[in-house]
């Protein structure tokens, strides 16, 4: 890039963050009160179904890649001079992961949540602080 191009970009991200800075210096705290409850209707509403989706993303490239690993490594026991082993135990590691991937999602969404009120830390295990 040349170096007035340069200037120019950073002059417009150094714009933004100043904009962004005397919002968030103006905004009375009672608007960011409201800004959390949107947040929390929008992941109701829009975020659990697009979590929904990917999560049936994932267990179906789970479930593909899993069958693909064993076709290989059947291939591999049929003729292994001809068909490596490496792929197929790949396919298998790629399917176990894609199958994992919601459920750790979930675990790791659930380890960072706290109770209100109490003033306590619960994790998703029952483990109360």
């Amino acid at each position: 890039m040349k170096i007035s191009m340069k200037r120019e970009l950073l002059n417009d991200v150094l714009s933004g963050l100043m904009v962004a800075a005397t919002f968030a210096a103006v905004m009375p705290s009672h608007a960011w009160a409201d800004l959390a409850s949107a947040t929390q209707n929008a992941e109701g509403n829009v975020a659990i179904p697009i979590v929904r989706v990917i999560s049936y993303i994932s267990y179906g490239l789970g479930v593909v890649m899993v069958i693909a690993g064993i076709a290989g490594v059947k291939k591999h026991s049929d003729a292994p001079g001809s068909n490596p082993l490496g792929p197929g135990l790949g396919k298998l590691g790629a399917g176990a992961a894609f199958l994992a991937a919601p459920a750790v999602a979930g675990m790791l969404q659930q380890t960072g949540q706290t109770t209100t009120g109490s003033g306590q830390s619960s994790f998703g295990n029952g483990i109360t602080f």
